[in-house]
């Protein structure tokens, strides 16, 4: 991308980071951006243009005719972490392009307890190579003890999920489900959702259950 990371600080102020925080959550239009941030619409798009020549964001055609119906949307050009590590023995800034595990890693890293954090990235990594087989994996943190949730239709993924937890010898319980149904019942604001490709969280157990917390 054409901006280093030590730009990125004042570059990403508002509104632009609040722009592409839009963008990330669904590709859209000038217009809708605009209604999002209260602003107008020449201010959104001279915002995307620079948004644009730094790499952030590409513009894509919809080929829409109808009136009202956006004929030109924006999203994300690629997916980047901002990293900013301070200690004593290595302190920089940089970015990295967010690979599948990347991702995954780091919304392991927002949960708050750091025992847990640690246990759960041994499991992650240990079932990372059977990760094409799975559709979601939801970290439940209701208990004690957390519980992971492997979303998946393959059978004999339980007994492989069974020996990798005897293996650990980690506070860890995990069960595999066919149905990301049976999560409702438990409660969202429980839930990390730390693979979630189609993002199946959101929109069978966020919007249809009542969670009110941000994840």
């Amino acid at each position: 991308m054409n901006q280093s990371a030590m730009e990125l600080d004042s570059f990403l102020s508002s509104p632009r980071w609040d722009i592409l925080q839009i963008i990330a959550k669904k590709p859209s239009s000038p217009i809708e951006i605009a209604g999002e941030i209260k602003t107008t619409v020449s201010f959104v798009s001279q915002q995307l243009k620079l948004l644009e020549a730094a790499g952030l964001v590409k513009k894509e055609r919809t080929g829409a005719v109808e009136k009202g119906k956006p004929r030109t949307i924006f999203s994300l050009s690629k997916e980047i972490a901002y990293i900013i590590p301070l200690s004593h023995e290595f302190s920089k800034k940089q970015t990295i392009d967010l690979s599948r595990e990347n991702k995954i890693i780091l919304k392991i890293w927002s949960i708050k307890d750091a025992r847990v954090q640690r246990i759960i990235e041994k499991f992650f990594w240990a079932i990372d190579d059977s990760l094409e087989e799975i559709n979601g994996i939801y970290i439940c943190l209701k208990d004690i003890i957390p519980k992971a949730y492997i979303l998946s239709e393959e059978k004999k993924l339980t007994q492989k999920i069974n020996n990798i937890l005897k293996k650990l010898g980690e506070p860890l319980e995990a069960e595999v489900i066919s149905s990301i149904e049976k999560l409702s019942v438990i409660g969202a604001e429980f839930f990390v959702p730390i693979y979630d490709p189609s993002e199946l969280f959101k929109n069978n157990i966020l919007l249809k259950g009542g969670d009110n917390k941000d994840d």
